[in-house]
């Protein structure tokens, strides 16, 4: 019982890391079954109940869904119950670290803190390294969530001091562990060289490990670097390939993530087309899994593009939104971001009163807070607002400081924008000259920017075209696989049939053999009780009377013959001595022999040819020759004497052996039947036989391989050829 609960488990663990949460699941409820028919005391049966509240906490994690979280809860009070028993320090630590983890992703961050630490003290206490560092790992994770990079970089450096306390089943999944702290740590620090490092090592000992969620975070980590680096094809790749391995494990918190990278990505390289669609996507299939504040930086992205494809009635619907969310849960920084981006559109669409107030306002928070996210939109809002009240030397100021700070931040499309407003106010003031400069300015840099924007386009045809090879590639492999899948499904059933068919004709031979060697006991008696009551009832009887036990006795001999041959016909493919090279030489003067007083009887004229050496096996060669030989002799006109040649000939393909005769022939409509079993052409009283002979002949020949074919004219004696390929 305990080793199969105890490899019940090693599997459900094993579909639990690769996140193949189904069979995991299965697989525990089984080993679980296992558990509670053994002693309550089995360790299993604790770690059965912990895994299963494991298995639950992650469906939970990945799809939102806060049932999930109950039932985990469910299992972790059972495992509890169970540890109660037989307490160990170690799942009792175990049983910490889940309850933890179950609260971390329930976002009961207070509940969630005083367990991990909990189980911190315990473990330090007991020496259990392994234990420790998952609660140090926990709470890493939980200063993440917190926004306290410091404390996770913190509990990550601790692991890593502990990593040589680590025994070494454990120590690769320790490391997982860290590598995936670290690397989620410095890239929300924006240190990005060190997260690069740090998500590459994950990448190799996930993918080592069959660690599925944390190749992802690897990847899409990665992608993240390549894509603020500007090196937009590689991270293209590592994004759709997350993606993929994401929406196969059905994480749907970072598929939202990704969608959000790939569309920000997709936004870089001004194809906005795409952009917009994986935004949407997010908007309508994933709006229950989005926090607020990824709802409110999605509408404002989904504005930004409107705007700037010159679609301000659409982009002001996005910006309200993302205002809207950002009062309502006081993200100040968003909150000035979409102030400013709304002021911007109001000014699109001539609005102008509306966007001196929503600037000012986005201004003082601006100021108020020190932000720098937008600012530099809002400067070049406030100074185009002053052009349109010709307060020109508000607009000059404010121009400039949006160039600083766009030159600052490097957004070129601000400092393009800010210096044509420049050469606007110079040119109402009458100064010529600065006009023409700041016009060259912002055509120089528009330039500029034109190429960038011609190699992002370049680029984005190159993402483009390689998607859908690789897309080509993926539907070529799925019909590829469906062909095998196909072909599998065609084999099993060969299979099954071919299954059916050995057990038919197994049950048909056993039937024709008891049939035929069972039955000729009772036969046997009622041949002997016959005989002995003919010969008591002799002196009582008339002749005529005596006639019926003649018919009685012809009957029993006639079905007698009849199971001798159903039985050798039975038992042809019983034979199982290996096929040897047989010399039909000696074949012949074997069948001649068993048939000697036929031959004598009826002055039969029997010649051969030379015989070649075949593969087969002697005693149904022989079979075979005598009952092709004794069929000649048998059929041949009342008065004629038999004659019969048997010879052979080779071709390319074949040896053929030829039995010819000088018999009653077969017409050409009976030839085929001839080799049914029990058919029989001529009555009793005719020729005798049971019409078993030919059907014989014919199953040895495809036993080795071949078989008998007839050719014959009625009345001109037939030859019977048998053809076995070489």
């Amino acid at each position: 019982m305990n080793k199969q609960l105890n490899l019940l488990l090693d599997d459900s663990l094993r579909f639990y890391q690769g996140r193949q949460l189904k069979k995991a699941l299965n697989t525990a409820q089984i080993a679980l079954e296992f558990g509670k028919n053994g002693s309550i005391e089995d360790t299993g049966l604790c770690f059965a109940y912990l895994l299963l509240a494991s298995i639950y906490n992650t469906n939970g994690k990945y799809q939102n869904e806060p049932s999930f979280f109950t039932k985990a809860n469910y299992y972790l009070e059972a495992a509890k119950s169970c540890n109660q028993q037989n307490p160990s320090p170690e799942i009792t630590a175990e049983l910490l670290i889940v309850e933890a983890r179950i609260h971390l992703n329930n976002n009961n961050h207070e509940l969630s803190k005083k367990r991990f630490e909990e189980a911190k003290c315990l473990t330090k206490q007991q020496k259990q390294y392994t234990l420790l560092v998952k609660s140090y790992i926990g709470l890493g994770h939980l200063a993440l969530a917190l926004n306290d990079l410091n404390g996770s970089l913190e509990m990550a450096t601790k692991t890593q001091g502990l990593l040589h306390e680590i025994k070494n089943g454990a120590l690769e999944q320790v490391k997982a562990e860290m590598f995936q702290l670290f690397s989620q740590a410095y890239i929300l620090k924006q240190d990005y060289s060190k997260s690069l490092e740090m998500s590459q090592e994950l990448l190799q000992l996930s993918r080592k490990l069959g660690d599925a969620e944390k190749e992802v975070v690897a990847l899409r980590n990665i992608a993240v670097v390549c894509g603020v680096k500007s090196n937009y094809k590689i991270g293209m790749q590592y994004f759709l390939e997350a993606l993929d391995k994401c929406e196969a494990i059905g994480y749907r918190d970072m598929i939202v993530q990704i969608q959000i990278n790939i569309g920000t990505l997709y936004a870089h390289l001004y194809n906005y087309e795409e952009a917009i669609r994986r935004y949407e996507n997010v908007i309508n299939k994933h709006f229950d899994v989005i926090d607020a504040k990824t709802q409110t930086v999605v509408y404002n992205n989904l504005g930004n593009i409107y705007l700037t494809s010159e679609q301000p009635e659409t982009a002001i619907g996005h910006f309200e939104k993302a205002n809207e969310l950002s009062q309502k849960h006081q993200f100040d920084d968003l909150k000035a971001y979409s102030l400013a981006q709304l002021s911007r559109t109001k000014i699109a669409l001539n609005r102008f009163e509306e966007a001196a107030r929503d600037a000012t306002i986005a201004q003082q928070m601006f100021d108020d807070q020190g932000l720098v996210n937008g600012k530099q939109i809002n400067l070049l809002n406030l100074g185009r607002i002053a052009f349109e009240d010709k307060r020109l030397t508000d607009a000059h100021t404010m121009a400039i400081q949006a160039i600083e700070l766009a030159q600052q931040i490097k957004d070129d499309t601000a400092e393009i924008k800010a210096n044509k407003l420049l050469a606007m106010i110079y040119k109402c003031n009458g100064e010529f000259e600065k006009a023409f400069e700041h016009q060259e300015r912002y055509t120089k840099i528009q330039e500029e920017f034109a190429k960038v924007q011609r190699s992002r386009h370049h680029l984005d045809m190159e993402i483009r075209h390689a998607i859908r090879e690789k897309q080509k590639e993926i539907e070529l492999l799925v019909k590829e696989n469906e062909y095998q899948s196909n072909l599998i499904e065609k084999s099993e059933q060969i299979t099954r049939q071919n299954e059916e068919l050995l057990r038919v004709n197994d049950d048909l031979r056993q039937f024709a053999y008891i049939a035929s060697h069972d039955l000729k006991e009772p036969l046997r008696m009622i041949g002997s009780f016959t005989q002995v009551i003919e010969k008591l009832a002799k002196p009582h009887v008339t002749g005529e009377d005596l006639d019926y036990f003649r018919y009685v006795n012809e009957g029993v001999n006639r079905m007698n013959n009849l199971l001798d041959g159903l039985l050798r016909y039975s038992t042809v493919n019983q034979v199982q001595e290996e096929l040897t090279d047989v010399p039909l030489n000696e074949v012949f003067n074997l069948s001649m022999a068993n048939l000697k007083i036929r031959i004598v009887e009826t002055s039969a004229i029997i010649e051969r040819g030379q015989l070649p050496v075949l593969k087969g096996t002697q005693q149904l060669y022989v079979q075979l020759f005598q009952n092709l030989m004794s069929n000649a002799i048998k059929f041949v006109k009342p008065g004629t004497m038999p004659y019969i040649r048997v010879a052979a000939e080779e071709t390319a393909e074949a040896h053929i052996v030829s039995v010819t005769d000088n018999g009653i022939g077969i017409s050409e409509a009976n030839q085929a039947k001839i080799f049914e079993i029990f058919k029989r052409l001529h009555h009793q009283s005719e020729y005798e036989g049971t019409g078993i002979g030919l059907a014989i002949c014919q199953k040895i020949a495809k036993r080795f391989g071949g078989n008998i074919t007839v050719k014959s004219e009625l009345g001109k004696g037939a030859t019977f050829s048998l053809v076995l390929p070489k």
